[in-house]
């Protein structure tokens, strides 16, 4: 501790702070994300922004599930913005103390300042502090999204609950956001659509347009979303199999996941899978081992056979790896049955 004083001190402030959610009782509280946007707005950020671990947070794919998987930490890039959003609300423009912030957080804080002050572009504002602004009916959320505030239209999207009332207007806003040229809106569209399980044609064609957007995270979330929703037609399995070959992680786990949905596939397909399974072996990739065996047991009769004389001749070292992976599959299957 003596080592490293600022280290100590962020330390303390941060489980302070936790300690502060947890007492009110607030949501989230677990989370340490909150935690660290609850450090930020009461003033308390300047040491931990200062700490080099802000820059290497894990990659998570999928940004609207942020409270299924949370950080660990805020990444550079939010941590600006959670900054921006403290000077903001205290109305300062032009903070002295930013100055104080090291470069890679300071240049983002200092735009996305000038944004929020040039805009007010942001669901929460001074104004409505106190308030209970996230308490609103399904009615409310809807016009809410249609506001042209980035912020409000995602925050109101989030907050869309199944109402059978509602459901054709839900369904119609989701259709047009789906189209938007922001891609933080399309996404958490994608989001909404799977949570109200929208099946309609004009539904499943928006999506179908999304999985071969050239944005990865767009593509992969519309795939799994048409999976979800039990709306994959021919043309959406033929860009599921090209999925398997992308070079990008979370576009791969889209497609064994669309495919591995599928009762049985073509020869072509099942031969894209297999060199999908054998690359996840050669990179030690069990994650995905265990998402190509699923598939092949799901789609074989003999898997262990398939896979003996797929690998004994040609990379009889992985032949084991892959044996070892279907039986903990099948294992797994009789456990749940």
């Amino acid at each position: 501790m003596d080592h490293e004083p600022r280290l100590t001190a962020a330390t303390v402030v941060h489980f302070g702070v936790g300690d502060m959610l947890y007492q009110q009782k607030l949501n989230y509280a677990h989370f340490p994300e909150v935690v660290d946007l609850a450090v930020i707005n009461t003033g308390l950020g300047m040491l931990q922004s200062s700490f080099g671990f802000v820059k290497q947070t894990p990659s998570f794919w999928d940004s609207t599930y942020w409270d299924a998987s949370p950080r660990p930490f805020l990444d550079t890039h939010t941590l600006a913005y959670a900054t921006a959003i403290a000077a903001w609300i205290r109305g300062e423009r032009d903070p002295t103390w930013a100055n104080e912030l090291t470069n890679e957080i300071k240049r983002p804080m200092r735009k996305s300042l000038k944004y929020l002050t040039r805009t007010n572009d942001s669901f929460f504002h001074p104004s409505t502090a106190g308030q209970h602004v996230l308490r609103q009916s399904q009615g409310d959320w809807l016009q809410t999204a249609t506001q042209t505030s980035n912020s409000k239209q995602i925050v109101a999207i989030r907050h869309l609950e199944p109402d059978g009332q509602l459901a054709k207007e839900q369904e119609t806003l989701l259709l047009e956001k789906l189209q938007s040229p922001a891609r933080s809106i399309v996404l958490h569209s994608i989001s909404a659509v799977e949570l109200l399980k929208l099946t309609s044609e004009l539904v499943a064609d928006e999506l179908q347009l999304l999985i071969e957007s050239r944005d990865d995270e767009i593509r992969a979330k519309a795939m799994i979303a048409l999976t979800k929703l039990g709306r994959l037609d021919e043309q959406a399995i033929v860009i599921a199999a090209k999925m398997i070959d992308s070079g990008v992680k979370h576009v791969v786990f889209a497609g064994v996941v669309a495919l591995s949905s599928l009762p049985t596939v073509s020869g072509a397909i099942l031969r894209t899978a297999e060199r999908g399974f054998v690359r996840a072996m050669q990179s030690c990739d069990y994650e995905f081992v265990g998402l190509f065996a699923a598939a092949l047991d799901h789609w074989l009769e003999d898997p262990e056979s398939h896979v003996e004389r797929l690998l004994q001749d040609d990379q009889p070292d992985y032949l084991q790896i892959a044996l070892d992976a279907l039986r903990n599959v099948q294992d797994k299957s009789v456990a749940l049955s």
